[in-house]
């Protein structure tokens, strides 16, 4: 289900760390963002960012298996 958010909204925690192991050190594991949604994310659409969160729910997932 999609997540309704703000124009300004952004899952950033202001913890930027990568994982090595985790899915090839290209995801941030404080907001499980994927690097080019992290640099594009201003320009995103409402729409694009609240696919991408359906998107980095099913990563923070991932990663809770993987610890």
């Amino acid at each position: 289900m999609k997540k309704k958010i703000s124009k300004n909204y952004s899952p950033c925690v202001k913890i930027c760390k990568y994982d090595k192991n985790f899915m090839d050190e290209m995801v941030c594991i404080g907001c499980f963002r994927e690097q080019s949604e992290i640099t594009n994310w201003i320009k995103m659409t409402l729409t694009e960012k609240e696919d991408a969160l359906i998107d980095i729910e099913e990563r923070r997932k991932e990663f809770i298996k993987y610890e």
